[in-house]
């Protein structure tokens, strides 16, 4: 009887690690990763998937800098998620934390969920990050660290726990700042993080839309896994969004649009396979392949080619230069993926009959500068005497057009959160007194007026954000950012 127990209870055991071989492993080789300013911090990430099948679930992970101001110290956190597909077996996905043209040290903890017949979690912590200014400061060592994932167990009473965490690491802040200072903090804190929900909440209800499954699983399906998201919502059910992906083999897809009230008002998906089937179409265009013979024939070589899509319209740019440098491009308008519009437009050349021109046209200019002169000024001056002195108008392009100079002039002199604070306020200014409001409005405030009267909102709202968390110390400046804002401020005033 003895025996037959014994027998049984090794048999039971055999099945123990059977039963808990599914699981999702997730390893950085290293703890602290060193790197030089203005270089980006990608880190590896190894992901081992032992289910036997695509495991897709959300990684979430928050970016703490430790920010020393004014002889006070205290930390600054910025929470961030991506989606994120496990494949089969094991698998490495890079993950870019940005750069820095100062040195700066960042503390990441990440967290990987997913459902597998309940909520499982893999946690991985205490991942340093530093930006040095010398390259022999750089220490990078293999100590790795590794995680495995576990159930998520009584998940109302961890956010209690971390929330009162949260308020004790606020008391102690509170007793490190003046009474002013720290109620700011504690203001934009909830704002950020109010935020942050918001984009969450935002993110879980976009992702159970069915229109937006539908076109997410078909871009799954033809080999891409999502690379990053792109989030940028209004409310819990209303926003737009980019979601970016990538294959094998490095090509890219993408899949944006708007949801607005939880429906979707507008949705576009392209992929390579979208691509190349446009290019297929525009070389069978008779009227394309006689711009492009002529193009040849002159002398013109092709250098690449641009895609832009905007709502269900997709532009295609193919670019030519010849040995001058004089350039040309074939530009080709697609609807719903079928070609409606091919024209060729070249960079204008200036033909010699102007040189031999220009001395004539200078000349009676000449003449007719001195006859104005001489007669029309007379009868100006007399004029001027009898009008009435009226105010000056006030010139808010100019205005807008020296705030954005003195942006970049701050960006210069390395003055970051005045620079980007100008260059909000240009653009602010300007669609203030451009849309006839005439008086000082906040980013919240034109977002919405621009949204409710159906105009361009989207490039907007983005250049508004990142001066935004600029100016709350939650985002790390760099240069791209800032000349994205300055081209789209000119764009927008024309």
């Amino acid at each position: 009887m003895n025996k037959k127990i014994l027998l049984l209870a090794f048999v039971s055991l055999l099945f123990i690690p059977i039963a808990s071989a599914n699981d999702i492993t997730i390893s950085v080789d290293q703890s602290t990763y060193y790197f030089l300013t203005g270089q980006q911090a990608i880190i590896p990430l190894d992901v081992n998937n032992t289910y036997g099948k695509q495991i897709n679930g959300k990684l979430k992970y928050t970016i703490t800098q430790e920010v020393n101001q004014g002889g006070y110290h205290y930390s600054s956190s910025n929470t961030q998620s991506t989606l994120l597909n496990a494949n089969e077996g094991n698998n490495t996905v890079n993950l870019n934390f940005g750069t820095s043209d100062t040195p700066i040290t960042l503390k990441v903890g990440m967290v990987f969920s997913y459902e597998q017949k309940d909520q499982r979690e893999v946690t991985l912590n205490d991942i340093a990050i530093y930006f040095v200014s010398n390259q022999s400061q750089m220490k990078n060592e293999k100590n790795g660290k590794e995680s495995s994932s576990q159930k998520v167990v009584n998940n109302n009473q961890n956010q209690q726990n971390q929330q009162q965490q949260q308020n004790s690491q606020q008391k102690l802040q509170n007793n490190q700042l003046s009474q002013d200072s720290s109620a700011l903090k504690q203001q934009l804190q909830k704002q950020l993080q109010q935020q942050q929900q918001q984009k969450e909440k935002f993110e879980q209800n976009l992702f159970n839309n069915s229109e937006f499954q539908e076109h997410h699983q078909d871009i799954l399906q033809k080999g891409y896994n999502v690379s990053s998201t792109e989030l940028n919502p209004t409310d819990n059910n209303s926003g737009d969004f980019k979601i970016n992906y990538q294959n094998e083999k490095g090509e890219k897809a993408t899949l944006e649009g708007e949801m607005n009230g939880g429906k979707m008002d507008e949705i576009q998906q392209q992929t390579a396979e979208d691509r190349r089937q446009m290019l297929e179409s525009l070389n069978q265009s008779k009227q394309f392949q006689e711009f492009k013979e002529q193009l040849e024939h002159d002398g013109y070589n092709q250098t690449d080619i641009e895609f832009t899509q905007d709502g269900n319209e997709t532009q295609v740019n193919v670019n030519y230069q010849d040995e001058n440098n004089q350039t040309a491009t074939i530009n080709a308008e697609f609807e719903n993926g079928m070609l409606k519009s091919v024209e060729l437009k070249k960079e204008n050349q200036i033909s010699p009959l102007i040189w031999i021109l220009l001395p004539v046209v200078l000349i009676a200019s000449f003449i007719i500068y001195i006859l104005y002169k001489k007669y029309v000024n007379k009868v100006t001056a007399i004029r001027n005497k009898t009008l009435m002195v009226k105010e000056k108008p006030f010139d808010y392009i100019s205005e807008a057009n020296e705030l954005l100079e003195e942006a970049k002039k701050l960006y210069d002199e390395r003055k970051y959160t005045d620079a980007y604070g100008k260059a909000g306020q240009s653009l602010r200014l300007f669609l203030s007194y451009n849309n006839g409001l005439n008086r000082e409005l906040t980013n919240d405030d034109v977002v919405k007026y621009l949204r409710r009267k159906n105009k361009s909102y989207k490039k907007i709202k983005e250049c508004f954000d990142l001066c935004n968390l600029v100016e709350f110390a939650k985002y790390h400046v760099n240069r791209k950012d800032f000349d994205k804002i300055i081209n789209t401020t000119r764009k927008t005033i024309g």
